[in-house]
This record gives C-alpha cells, structure tokens and sequence, in this order.
C-alpha cells in the first residue's frame, strides 16, 4: 500500500515551491500565498488577506483581472506571455477547484505557446473529438426535427440527404481521431470557399434556428480554389462560427459577418506558398479578454464559461496542416478570427 502524505506536508510543498503560489476564495480574495509570491511581489501575506488583491499594485491589478474571470466563471483560465511588474513574459494558471471551492494561481516562466504551438499534436484527444462532434449532431438534430414537421415528401428527402451527409461527416471525423497522436488529413479536393462558408453557415443554421438573422456573408466570386480536406475545413470554421455566435448571445443587435477575400500578406508557415486566400469571421461582441492573448490557441483556454477550450486550437491545428495559419484581432465591439490558405498549385500563376 502507498504511504499516505504526511499531515502538512502539502502546504509545506506548495510553500516551497520555486514559483509563486496563491490561493483565493470565490470572491476573488486572498487566503493564502506562499514565501515565493510574497518576495516576487514584496507584500506579506497578512497584508494580502486584509486587501482588496487588485488594489495593492500594478502587477497585482493584472493579475486580479484574470482571477476575477476565473472566479466568476468557476473554471481555470491561464493566461500566457504576460508582462508582470517591468519583468517577465510569464504563464499565469488561475485553476479552479471545485473540490474545495478555490482558486489556485500559479506563476510560472513563459514558455513559448500559442498559434505556433497549436501546430503540434493538441492533449486531451477523447474530450476534444466529444467536442468537435457536437457541430455535426445539433445539426442533424435540427434536420430531424424539421422532417418530423415536414409535410410534403420532397422536402423530407432534402432534409433526409442533409442527415445523410452530417452523419457521414461524423463518421470521418471520428476516423481522423481514431490515430493514436494527431490529427491528419484525409482524402483532399479542390475546394470553392464561398460554399464551403455557405455549407457552414446552412449547417450552423439549422443546429439552431435563433443564427439564422445574425450570420450575414460577404464573398468575393473570383477566388481561386483551395486544396484541401473538406471535412477538417468545414469543422474549422464551424467553429469559428460557434465562437462568434457564443460571444454575440443574448445581443438584439448581434451581426456576425463571413467574409472571403484575396489578400497577399502573411506567408505560410513553411516560408514557401502565400497564403493570399482569406475567410473571416467578424462579430460584435464583447471581444476577446486581454489577459488571454494568443493563449486563445492553446488547448483548454477559454472565454466560455461552460466551453472547453478546443475549438480554437483544433481549428489552427487545421490551418496548419493545410499549409495555413490563423490570426485575430479584437477589441470591444469587434473581434475577426482570419483563417488564411494558400491557393491550390494548378491555380498558382
């Protein structure tokens, strides 16, 4: 039998650890910080437990922006490549327990993250397939429901070939995770991405009816074909979709844009093809909370408080795969995810 720690044992551990340690209660207060936390920040921890955390520094002021956000939403939020007190960049991991109804924060030396680090193979592969079927399954879902309302028999079998389609779709993305490791691209064709983004925002659409007002497009016909994995695509930019449509609810005045373009900026990651065909997805939400930066790629980071956080990074891991990359911007009112590809060589010039 495995000897059991020791009483005490843990906080002393957690109080010498090399980095800084704090704990916080529901409310966003300090309860406990270990000798690290108080060095790095030069305040004791009787001093912390008195004050109002965000109150007692700048530094303290950021980082009670990202324990406030986790409190509040009662799950981890981990912010990546902060600057903290004219040092750093460092990795801050604000980890709810609900076990003890606290928040763990933890600073920790930044390490490189982000889209880049997106590219290789994303963790938890069983909790990231659940969600990347949820799409394909409300809007089968939604197709059901529709035929179940359905009178005339032309109509059942259009919505019984949508049923047949997203099934199939759920059949191959099961399969691209079914290797052990990664992610990897199936059969590839040449791709029109105006009906790709039409084919995302139909299937967005009848998962829940309530889209249908918000999503508006805005394509340009004379784009060139991508090549590419369909499947993999399509999931991309659902979930680019599913994001802005999360960030807009319950806005009256929600409008979520799809945009293609050709635009001859970034190059690919490979330093070889450009990258000059876009699709954009712009709403105007809230936007995108400083704190997270491009962590927003890093798989189990989230804004959602009941989200995952393995949308984003599974749909750079597909941009990468297809030679590609994706990029943001965001302020209050506005925030644009840029999914950007290079042409298919038989259309290169």
């Amino acid at each position: 039998m495995t000897p059991a720690i020791a009483p005490g044992a843990a906080q002393l551990a957690a109080d010498q650890a090399a980095i800084p340690v704090l704990v916080f209660s529901p409310e966003a207060r300090c309860l406990w910080a270990n000798t690290q936390a108080e060095e790095w920040l030069g305040l004791s921890m009787r001093h912390m437990r008195k004050s109002r955390f965000g109150t007692l520094s700048a530094t303290c002021s950021h980082l009670a922006d990202i324990i406030e956000q986790a409190c509040s939403a009662r799950r981890t939020v981990v912010a990546l490549g902060r600057m903290l007190g004219g040092s750093g960049p460092f990795d801050v991991h604000a980890r709810w327990s609900d076990e003890h109804g606290q928040l763990i924060l933890s600073i920790l030396p930044h390490r490189e993250v982000g889209a880049k680090a997106s590219e290789a193979p994303a963790l938890g592969f069983g909790r990231m397939l659940a969600h990347e079927l949820k799409n394909p399954l409300a809007s089968v879902r939604g197709a059901a429901q529709l035929i179940r309302r359905e009178t005339d028999l032309d109509g059942a079998r259009d919505l019984a070939r949508l049923i047949i389609q997203d099934v199939d779709r759920i059949t191959r993305l099961a399969d691209h995770w079914s290797r052990v490791g990664d992610i990897q691209l199936g059969a590839q064709t040449e791709i029109n991405l105006n009906l790709l983004a039409v084919s995302a925002i139909d299937s967005l659409n009848r998962a829940d009816t309530a889209t249908k007002g918000v999503l508006k497009d805005n394509f340009d016909p004379s784009l060139p074909a991508i090549s590419g994995d369909p499947d993999l695509l399509m999931q991309a930019v659902l979930n680019l979709l599913q994001n802005a449509v999360d960030a807009v609810k319950p806005d009256p005045g929600a409008e979520i844009v799809v945009e293609t373009r050709f635009d001859a900026g970034p190059k690919s990651r490979t330093g070889g093809n450009p990258t000059p065909l876009v699709l954009s997805v712009r709403d105007n939400g809230p936007g995108i909370p400083e704190a997270l930066g491009s962590g927003i790629f890093t798989p189990f980071v989230t804004t959602k408080p009941a989200g995952e956080g393995l949308g984003l990074a599974f749909s750079a891991r597909i941009a990468a795969l297809h030679d590609g990359q994706i990029d943001f911007e965001s302020q209050r009112g506005r925030t644009v995810f840029n999914i950007r590809l290079p042409i298919a060589k038989k259309d290169m010039p």
